[in-house]
């Protein structure tokens, strides 16, 4: 089962490639389960991370060199946290596997969702409901 802060690979499809017809990522990359919520039991928000910075226009998080040893990654990258992801657990065949790299602490973790709500209250979070 996967939990809240955990990284894990996933095919990670980015907002922008269903409008060329891609229907999964192109390559598994780590990923944070960040949500779980009530609303949608069974399902979880994953977040990508990537090794390159990301533009201005993007919300993103820089990882600590703390951050990355806790959750399995090399240094440095970023959190992106203005689209996700959603996954219906008993649907996530895009998992590469349910073994977590590693997880985040509980601070980066609130660090994360801070970030996250400040995106969804400037309208500036999407997210792609793979099923």
């Amino acid at each position: 089962m996967l939990e809240p802060g955990q990284v894990v690979r996933f095919f990670y499809l980015w907002s922008r490639q269903p409008a060329a017809g891609e229907e999964s990522g192109r390559k598994a990359r780590p990923v944070c389960v960040v949500v779980r919520t009530a609303v949608v039991p069974g399902a979880v928000f994953l977040f990508p991370i990537s090794s390159q910075m990301p533009g201005p226009d993007r919300p993103p998080l820089a990882i600590s060199q703390v951050e990355c040893r806790r959750a399995g990654l090399d240094f440095p990258c970023w959190i992106i946290l203005d689209e996700y992801n959603r996954v219906e657990l008993d649907k996530a065949y895009d998992l590469e596997t349910t073994v977590p790299l590693g997880s985040f602490s509980p601070a980066f973790l609130k660090a994360i969702a801070n970030t996250v709500k400040q995106a969804a209250a400037s309208r500036k979070l999407g997210g792609i409901v793979r099923s």
